[in-house]
Protein backbone atom coordinates (compact mmCIF):
# COMPACT_ATOMS: atom_id res chain seq x y z
CA UNK A 1 0.00 0.00 0.00
CA UNK A 2 1.15 3.58 -0.79
CA UNK A 3 0.15 6.12 1.55
CA UNK A 4 -0.56 9.50 0.46
CA UNK A 5 0.39 12.01 2.81
CA UNK A 6 -1.22 15.38 2.39
CA UNK A 7 0.95 18.57 3.59
CA UNK A 8 -0.81 21.43 4.70
CA UNK A 9 0.29 24.94 5.66
CA UNK A 10 2.50 25.15 8.52
CA UNK A 11 1.94 28.11 10.80
CA UNK A 12 4.80 29.82 9.37
CA UNK A 13 3.52 29.82 5.86
CA UNK A 14 0.42 30.88 6.74
CA UNK A 15 1.79 33.65 8.31
CA UNK A 16 3.57 34.59 5.31
CA UNK A 17 0.54 34.54 3.18
CA UNK A 18 -1.56 36.73 5.32
CA UNK A 19 1.42 39.10 6.01
CA UNK A 20 1.51 39.28 1.87
CA UNK A 21 -2.29 39.58 1.19
CA UNK A 22 -2.53 42.35 4.23
CA UNK A 23 0.48 44.43 2.29
CA UNK A 24 -1.31 43.78 -0.81
CA UNK A 25 -4.83 44.96 0.07
CA UNK A 26 -3.31 47.91 2.06
CA UNK A 27 -1.09 48.92 -1.28
CA UNK A 28 -3.75 48.30 -4.10
CA UNK A 29 -6.82 50.10 -1.69
CA UNK A 30 -3.72 52.75 -0.40
CA UNK A 31 -5.95 55.89 -1.00
CA UNK A 32 -9.04 55.22 0.92
CA UNK A 33 -7.82 52.86 3.47
CA UNK A 34 -4.97 55.57 5.00
CA UNK A 35 -7.69 58.28 4.19
CA UNK A 36 -10.75 56.73 6.16
CA UNK A 37 -7.92 55.39 8.90
CA UNK A 38 -6.74 58.52 9.79
CA UNK A 39 -9.93 60.37 9.98
CA UNK A 40 -11.14 57.51 11.97
CA UNK A 41 -8.00 58.30 14.61
CA UNK A 42 -6.66 54.86 13.44
CA UNK A 43 -3.75 56.00 11.42
CA UNK A 44 -1.09 53.75 12.95
CA UNK A 45 -3.04 50.47 11.43
CA UNK A 46 -1.48 52.28 7.93
CA UNK A 47 1.54 50.45 8.91
CA UNK A 48 0.29 47.14 10.56
CA UNK A 49 1.13 45.65 7.16
CA UNK A 50 4.27 46.26 7.14
CA UNK A 51 5.33 44.74 10.74
CA UNK A 52 3.46 41.79 9.31
CA UNK A 53 6.16 41.50 6.78
CA UNK A 54 8.68 42.42 9.70
CA UNK A 55 8.06 39.98 11.69
CA UNK A 56 7.38 37.37 8.47
CA UNK A 57 11.04 38.33 7.29
CA UNK A 58 12.32 37.22 10.84
CA UNK A 59 10.47 34.17 11.19
CA UNK A 60 11.19 32.78 7.93
CA UNK A 61 15.02 33.85 7.95
CA UNK A 62 15.22 32.13 11.54
CA UNK A 63 13.46 28.69 10.48
CA UNK A 64 15.72 28.60 7.45
CA UNK A 65 18.92 29.01 9.77
CA UNK A 66 17.14 25.97 12.04
CA UNK A 67 16.11 23.77 9.29
CA UNK A 68 19.06 24.34 6.63
CA UNK A 69 22.02 25.82 8.49
CA UNK A 70 23.39 28.80 8.18
CA UNK A 71 25.23 29.69 4.62
CA UNK A 72 26.87 31.68 3.07
CA UNK A 73 24.21 32.82 0.89
CA UNK A 74 22.22 33.28 4.21
CA UNK A 75 24.76 35.07 6.15
CA UNK A 76 25.63 37.68 2.90
CA UNK A 77 21.75 38.26 3.12
CA UNK A 78 21.51 39.37 6.96
CA UNK A 79 25.27 41.12 6.56
CA UNK A 80 23.81 42.98 3.97
CA UNK A 81 21.47 45.09 5.33
CA UNK A 82 22.71 45.50 8.51
CA UNK A 83 26.01 47.27 6.86
CA UNK A 84 23.59 49.32 4.51
CA UNK A 85 22.12 50.40 7.76
CA UNK A 86 25.23 51.10 9.78
CA UNK A 87 27.02 52.75 6.69
CA UNK A 88 22.82 55.03 6.72
CA UNK A 89 23.88 55.80 10.50
CA UNK A 90 27.05 57.62 9.61
CA UNK A 91 25.62 59.66 6.32
CA UNK A 92 22.15 60.64 7.61
CA UNK A 93 19.63 60.50 10.87
CA UNK A 94 19.01 57.57 12.50
CA UNK A 95 15.18 58.44 11.95
CA UNK A 96 16.03 58.84 8.32
CA UNK A 97 18.32 55.69 7.98
CA UNK A 98 15.11 53.74 9.58
CA UNK A 99 12.40 55.18 7.27
CA UNK A 100 14.73 54.73 4.19
CA UNK A 101 15.11 50.47 5.79
CA UNK A 102 11.43 50.51 6.24
CA UNK A 103 10.79 51.77 2.36
CA UNK A 104 12.64 48.88 1.68
CA UNK A 105 10.69 46.10 3.50
CA UNK A 106 8.67 44.44 0.86
CA UNK A 107 11.74 44.15 -1.02
CA UNK A 108 13.22 42.31 1.53
CA UNK A 109 10.66 40.10 2.64
CA UNK A 110 10.07 39.23 -1.51
CA UNK A 111 14.00 38.03 -0.93
CA UNK A 112 13.46 36.19 2.49
CA UNK A 113 9.53 34.94 1.59
CA UNK A 114 10.56 33.97 -1.72
CA UNK A 115 10.44 29.80 -1.06
CA UNK A 116 7.50 30.32 0.50
CA UNK A 117 5.39 32.29 -1.92
CA UNK A 118 6.67 30.30 -5.00
CA UNK A 119 5.86 27.22 -3.42
CA UNK A 120 2.18 27.72 -2.22
CA UNK A 121 1.71 30.00 -5.46
CA UNK A 122 -1.54 28.24 -6.51
CA UNK A 123 -2.97 29.85 -3.03
CA UNK A 124 -1.54 33.07 -4.44
CA UNK A 125 -3.39 32.31 -8.68
CA UNK A 126 -6.79 32.88 -6.84
CA UNK A 127 -6.32 36.19 -5.18
CA UNK A 128 -4.98 37.42 -8.40
CA UNK A 129 -8.56 37.80 -10.62
CA UNK A 130 -9.71 40.18 -7.68
CA UNK A 131 -6.62 42.21 -7.66
CA UNK A 132 -6.70 42.90 -11.19
CA UNK A 133 -10.48 43.76 -11.34
CA UNK A 134 -10.02 46.37 -8.30
CA UNK A 135 -7.20 48.01 -9.81
CA UNK A 136 -8.36 48.59 -13.26
CA UNK A 137 -11.81 49.38 -12.25
CA UNK A 138 -10.47 51.69 -9.74
CA UNK A 139 -8.38 53.77 -12.49
CA UNK A 140 -10.77 53.33 -15.66
CA UNK A 141 -13.89 54.68 -13.10
CA UNK A 142 -11.37 57.60 -12.23
CA UNK A 143 -11.83 58.79 -15.35
CA UNK A 144 -15.38 59.82 -14.76
CA UNK A 145 -15.49 59.94 -11.00
CA UNK A 146 -13.12 62.52 -8.52
CA UNK A 147 -12.47 60.35 -5.29
CA UNK A 148 -12.30 62.05 -2.02
CA UNK A 149 -9.06 61.32 -0.36
CA UNK A 150 -7.36 62.84 -3.85
CA UNK A 151 -4.92 64.82 -2.40
CA UNK A 152 -5.81 63.65 1.17
CA UNK A 153 -2.73 63.84 3.56
CA UNK A 154 -2.16 63.55 7.53
CA UNK A 155 0.35 63.56 10.43
CA UNK A 156 2.35 60.86 12.01
CA UNK A 157 3.61 62.58 14.50
CA UNK A 158 5.97 65.81 13.19
CA UNK A 159 5.76 64.59 9.95
CA UNK A 160 3.58 65.54 7.04
CA UNK A 161 2.38 61.90 5.11
CA UNK A 162 1.16 62.26 1.28
CA UNK A 163 -2.16 60.16 1.95
CA UNK A 164 -2.62 60.05 -1.66
CA UNK A 165 -1.14 62.22 -4.83
CA UNK A 166 -3.48 64.80 -6.76
CA UNK A 167 -0.78 66.07 -9.67
CA UNK A 168 -0.62 66.40 -13.54
CA UNK A 169 1.41 66.11 -16.15
CA UNK A 170 2.88 68.14 -18.44
CA UNK A 171 0.71 70.25 -20.84
CA UNK A 172 -2.13 69.67 -17.11
CA UNK A 173 -2.61 65.99 -18.11
CA UNK A 174 -4.23 64.55 -14.42
CA UNK A 175 -2.36 61.52 -13.85
CA UNK A 176 -5.38 58.82 -12.64
CA UNK A 177 -4.50 56.61 -9.51
CA UNK A 178 -7.87 55.07 -8.54
CA UNK A 179 -7.71 53.42 -5.48
CA UNK A 180 -3.90 53.49 -5.18
CA UNK A 181 -1.43 56.05 -3.53
CA UNK A 182 -0.13 57.94 -6.65
CA UNK A 183 -0.37 57.12 -10.34
CA UNK A 184 2.93 55.44 -10.88
CA UNK A 185 1.72 52.80 -7.94
CA UNK A 186 -1.45 52.22 -9.66
CA UNK A 187 -0.08 51.73 -13.10
CA UNK A 188 2.69 49.39 -11.64
CA UNK A 189 -0.28 47.36 -9.79
CA UNK A 190 -2.05 47.39 -12.84
CA UNK A 191 0.68 45.99 -14.93
CA UNK A 192 1.73 43.67 -12.09
CA UNK A 193 -1.53 41.97 -12.00
CA UNK A 194 -2.34 41.85 -15.96
CA UNK A 195 0.98 39.92 -16.45
CA UNK A 196 -0.20 37.04 -13.62
CA UNK A 197 -3.57 37.27 -14.48
CA UNK A 198 -2.94 36.77 -18.38
CA UNK A 199 -0.26 34.25 -17.85
CA UNK A 200 -3.09 31.89 -15.77
CA UNK A 201 -5.84 32.50 -18.09
CA UNK A 202 -5.99 29.58 -20.81
CA UNK A 203 -8.71 30.98 -23.44
CA UNK A 204 -6.79 33.17 -26.06
CA UNK A 205 -10.13 35.77 -26.30
CA UNK A 206 -9.90 36.16 -23.06
CA UNK A 207 -5.97 36.52 -22.62
CA UNK A 208 -6.63 39.17 -25.45
CA UNK A 209 -9.37 40.94 -23.48
CA UNK A 210 -7.89 41.27 -19.98
CA UNK A 211 -4.58 42.76 -21.71
CA UNK A 212 -6.79 44.84 -23.62
CA UNK A 213 -8.17 46.58 -20.02
CA UNK A 214 -4.81 46.32 -18.96
CA UNK A 215 -3.41 48.56 -21.70
CA UNK A 216 -6.83 50.73 -21.39
CA UNK A 217 -6.16 50.94 -17.58
CA UNK A 218 -2.55 51.78 -18.02
CA UNK A 219 -2.86 55.20 -20.52
CA UNK A 220 -5.07 57.12 -18.18
CA UNK A 221 -1.82 56.57 -15.43
CA UNK A 222 0.21 58.67 -17.63
CA UNK A 223 3.15 56.40 -16.92
CA UNK A 224 5.59 55.83 -20.08
CA UNK A 225 7.54 53.79 -18.32
CA UNK A 226 4.65 50.80 -17.50
CA UNK A 227 3.64 52.08 -20.71
CA UNK A 228 6.72 50.73 -22.54
CA UNK A 229 6.42 47.07 -20.33
CA UNK A 230 3.05 46.68 -22.14
CA UNK A 231 4.21 47.03 -25.36
CA UNK A 232 7.45 44.71 -24.87
CA UNK A 233 5.85 42.36 -23.04
CA UNK A 234 2.38 42.02 -25.47
CA UNK A 235 3.75 39.54 -28.27
CA UNK A 236 5.60 37.42 -25.13
CA UNK A 237 2.09 37.24 -23.27
CA UNK A 238 -0.70 36.90 -25.56
CA UNK A 239 1.46 34.58 -28.31
CA UNK A 240 3.69 32.21 -25.33
CA UNK A 241 5.52 29.67 -26.95
CA UNK A 242 4.96 30.53 -30.71
CA UNK A 243 8.08 32.74 -30.21
CA UNK A 244 11.42 31.22 -30.84
CA UNK A 245 12.97 30.95 -26.64
CA UNK A 246 16.32 31.83 -27.79
CA UNK A 247 16.06 35.51 -28.44
CA UNK A 248 13.40 35.75 -25.70
CA UNK A 249 16.52 34.97 -23.24
CA UNK A 250 18.44 37.67 -23.34
CA UNK A 251 16.16 39.89 -23.55
CA UNK A 252 16.07 40.78 -19.33
CA UNK A 253 19.91 40.59 -19.77
CA UNK A 254 19.33 43.19 -22.77
CA UNK A 255 16.76 45.71 -21.52
CA UNK A 256 18.84 45.51 -17.60
CA UNK A 257 22.39 46.47 -19.41
CA UNK A 258 20.94 49.21 -21.07
CA UNK A 259 19.32 49.95 -17.46
CA UNK A 260 22.55 50.12 -15.98
CA UNK A 261 24.50 51.50 -19.14
CA UNK A 262 22.79 54.98 -19.16
CA UNK A 263 22.94 55.97 -15.38
CA UNK A 264 26.98 55.48 -16.18
CA UNK A 265 26.80 57.22 -19.29
CA UNK A 266 26.71 60.57 -17.32
CA UNK A 267 29.72 60.08 -15.41
CA UNK A 268 31.09 60.47 -19.10
CA UNK A 269 28.98 62.51 -21.28
CA UNK A 270 26.65 65.85 -21.41
CA UNK A 271 23.76 64.77 -22.87
CA UNK A 272 21.18 67.55 -24.83
CA UNK A 273 18.22 66.54 -26.52
CA UNK A 274 18.90 67.18 -30.44
CA UNK A 275 14.67 67.13 -31.12
CA UNK A 276 12.67 70.26 -32.10
CA UNK A 277 9.34 68.53 -32.43
CA UNK A 278 7.29 70.07 -29.35
CA UNK A 279 5.57 67.21 -29.32
CA UNK A 280 8.52 64.33 -29.70
CA UNK A 281 10.54 66.97 -26.95
CA UNK A 282 7.83 66.59 -24.48
CA UNK A 283 8.01 62.41 -25.01
CA UNK A 284 11.65 62.42 -24.45
CA UNK A 285 11.89 65.00 -21.76
CA UNK A 286 11.95 62.70 -18.49
CA UNK A 287 14.97 60.76 -19.89
CA UNK A 288 16.83 63.74 -20.89
CA UNK A 289 15.89 65.25 -17.66
CA UNK A 290 17.42 62.19 -15.86
CA UNK A 291 20.23 62.09 -18.36
CA UNK A 292 21.09 65.80 -17.71
CA UNK A 293 20.15 66.44 -14.41
CA UNK A 294 18.88 63.50 -12.00
CA UNK A 295 21.47 60.95 -12.74
CA UNK A 296 24.41 63.35 -12.30
CA UNK A 297 23.05 64.96 -8.94
CA UNK A 298 22.45 61.57 -7.71
CA UNK A 299 26.53 60.96 -8.86
CA UNK A 300 27.11 63.90 -6.58
CA UNK A 301 25.24 62.95 -4.17
CA UNK A 302 27.01 59.63 -3.58
CA UNK A 303 30.71 61.44 -3.85
CA UNK A 304 30.28 64.93 -2.01
CA UNK A 305 27.40 63.44 1.04
CA UNK A 306 28.47 59.42 1.01
CA UNK A 307 31.56 57.26 0.02
CA UNK A 308 32.07 56.43 -3.51
CA UNK A 309 33.34 52.62 -2.29
CA UNK A 310 30.08 52.00 0.11
CA UNK A 311 27.54 54.25 -0.47
CA UNK A 312 25.15 56.24 1.52
CA UNK A 313 23.30 53.45 3.20
CA UNK A 314 19.85 53.13 3.60
CA UNK A 315 17.56 56.49 4.20
CA UNK A 316 20.59 57.73 2.18
CA UNK A 317 18.38 58.34 -1.46
CA UNK A 318 14.95 58.81 -2.08
CA UNK A 319 11.44 58.55 0.02
CA UNK A 320 13.46 59.13 3.48
CA UNK A 321 15.18 62.33 1.96
CA UNK A 322 11.88 63.97 1.58
CA UNK A 323 11.11 63.86 4.96
CA UNK A 324 15.01 65.11 6.37
CA UNK A 325 16.72 66.33 4.21
CA UNK A 326 14.76 67.75 1.40
CA UNK A 327 17.32 70.00 0.41
CA UNK A 328 19.75 66.87 -0.97
CA UNK A 329 16.45 64.85 -2.48
CA UNK A 330 17.08 62.59 -5.44
CA UNK A 331 14.78 59.93 -6.47
CA UNK A 332 16.98 58.34 -8.55
CA UNK A 333 14.42 57.34 -11.02
CA UNK A 334 16.92 53.81 -12.37
CA UNK A 335 16.95 50.70 -10.46
CA UNK A 336 20.55 50.63 -10.66
CA UNK A 337 21.03 54.16 -9.92
CA UNK A 338 19.19 54.03 -6.61
CA UNK A 339 21.45 50.94 -5.56
CA UNK A 340 24.41 52.22 -6.26
CA UNK A 341 23.74 55.70 -3.85
CA UNK A 342 22.67 52.92 -1.17
CA UNK A 343 25.62 50.46 -1.05
CA UNK A 344 28.17 52.41 -3.60
CA UNK A 345 30.18 50.85 -6.11
CA UNK A 346 30.15 47.40 -3.93
CA UNK A 347 26.86 46.61 -5.59
CA UNK A 348 28.48 46.63 -9.52
CA UNK A 349 29.41 42.92 -8.98
CA UNK A 350 25.74 42.24 -7.90
CA UNK A 351 24.05 43.81 -10.56
CA UNK A 352 25.94 42.12 -12.95
CA UNK A 353 25.42 38.85 -11.30
CA UNK A 354 22.14 39.42 -11.39
CA UNK A 355 21.99 40.43 -15.18
CA UNK A 356 24.38 36.91 -15.72
CA UNK A 357 21.47 34.64 -13.61
CA UNK A 358 19.09 35.64 -15.91
CA UNK A 359 20.25 34.07 -18.68
CA UNK A 360 19.32 30.95 -16.79
CA UNK A 361 15.76 31.45 -17.26
CA UNK A 362 14.17 29.19 -20.11
CA UNK A 363 10.75 30.31 -20.42
CA UNK A 364 9.46 28.07 -22.34
CA UNK A 365 10.35 25.01 -19.78
CA UNK A 366 6.97 25.42 -18.01
CA UNK A 367 4.32 28.25 -17.21
CA UNK A 368 5.95 28.94 -13.90
CA UNK A 369 9.13 29.91 -15.36
CA UNK A 370 7.24 32.05 -17.98
CA UNK A 371 5.68 33.88 -14.89
CA UNK A 372 9.10 34.40 -13.15
CA UNK A 373 10.40 35.59 -16.59
CA UNK A 374 7.77 38.09 -17.26
CA UNK A 375 7.86 39.83 -14.27
CA UNK A 376 11.86 39.92 -14.17
CA UNK A 377 11.59 41.66 -17.72
CA UNK A 378 8.76 44.08 -16.56
CA UNK A 379 11.05 45.30 -13.55
CA UNK A 380 14.17 45.64 -15.77
CA UNK A 381 12.08 47.70 -18.52
CA UNK A 382 10.58 50.00 -16.01
CA UNK A 383 13.96 50.25 -13.91
CA UNK A 384 15.51 51.88 -16.47
CA UNK A 385 13.45 55.25 -15.54
CA UNK A 386 12.33 54.38 -12.40
CA UNK A 387 14.68 53.07 -9.13
CA UNK A 388 11.12 50.49 -8.92
CA UNK A 389 12.54 49.36 -4.83
CA UNK A 390 10.15 52.17 -3.37
CA UNK A 391 7.24 51.18 -4.86
CA UNK A 392 5.71 48.67 -2.84
CA UNK A 393 4.39 46.21 -4.97
CA UNK A 394 7.23 46.09 -7.91
CA UNK A 395 9.84 46.05 -5.01
CA UNK A 396 7.90 42.60 -3.49
CA UNK A 397 8.07 41.27 -6.95
CA UNK A 398 11.97 42.28 -7.35
CA UNK A 399 12.71 40.49 -4.28
CA UNK A 400 11.15 37.75 -5.59
CA UNK A 401 12.59 37.89 -8.86
CA UNK A 402 15.74 38.53 -7.32
CA UNK A 403 16.14 35.40 -4.70
CA UNK A 404 14.87 33.18 -7.17
CA UNK A 405 17.97 34.46 -9.29
CA UNK A 406 20.59 34.34 -6.89
CA UNK A 407 19.53 30.62 -5.18
CA UNK A 408 21.59 28.05 -6.22
CA UNK A 409 21.09 26.06 -9.28
CA UNK A 410 17.94 23.73 -9.37
CA UNK A 411 16.98 24.40 -5.57
CA UNK A 412 14.09 27.02 -6.46
CA UNK A 413 13.47 25.71 -9.86
CA UNK A 414 11.82 22.89 -8.03
CA UNK A 415 9.30 24.99 -6.21
CA UNK A 416 8.58 27.03 -9.50
CA UNK A 417 8.04 24.03 -11.84
CA UNK A 418 4.27 23.58 -10.91
CA UNK A 419 1.97 24.37 -8.21
CA UNK A 420 2.55 22.85 -4.78
CA UNK A 421 -0.96 20.74 -5.53
CA UNK A 422 0.67 19.22 -8.08
CA UNK A 423 3.93 18.53 -7.10
CA UNK A 424 4.21 14.15 -6.03
CA UNK A 425 7.50 13.12 -4.19
CA UNK A 426 8.58 9.74 -4.40
CA UNK A 427 11.00 9.02 -1.03
CA UNK A 428 11.78 5.41 -0.59
CA UNK A 429 11.30 4.16 3.13
CA UNK A 430 11.71 0.92 5.05
CA UNK A 431 11.85 -0.65 1.85
CA UNK A 432 8.65 0.58 0.35
CA UNK A 433 7.83 3.60 -1.35
CA UNK A 434 6.23 6.37 0.21
CA UNK A 435 4.21 8.56 -1.98
CA UNK A 436 4.06 12.38 -0.48
CA UNK A 437 1.56 14.79 -1.84
CA UNK A 438 1.80 18.58 -1.70
CA UNK A 439 -1.34 20.80 -1.50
Amino acid sequence: MNPTVTSRLRPRERFILLAALAFVAMTVLAGPLRMYLSLAGLAPLIYLPNLLLLLAIGWQLLAESCEQGVTPMKLIAVVIPCFALMVGLQFTSAMQAAMGLYVLLPFWFGLACGPVLLDRWRAIGRVVPLLWLVVVTGVLANQALEYPWEGFGYNVGDLDVEGARQWYARGGVKRLAGFARASFDAAVQVQIAGILLVLQTRSRFLRLLVWALTFAAIIPTNSKGILLVAVVLTPIVLLRRVLPESPLRVLPTFFGSIGLSLPLSTLLFTFNSPLRDPALANATYSLYDRLNDMWPAAWDLLREQGQLLMGRGFGGIGTAQTYFEPELFNAGDNLFMYWFVVFGWLALPGFLLVLARSLRLRPHRDAAEMRIYCLLLAILVYGTMANIVENALSALVCGLVVRWLCAAPGTLHSLVAMPAADKTHVVTAHGGTLHVRYS
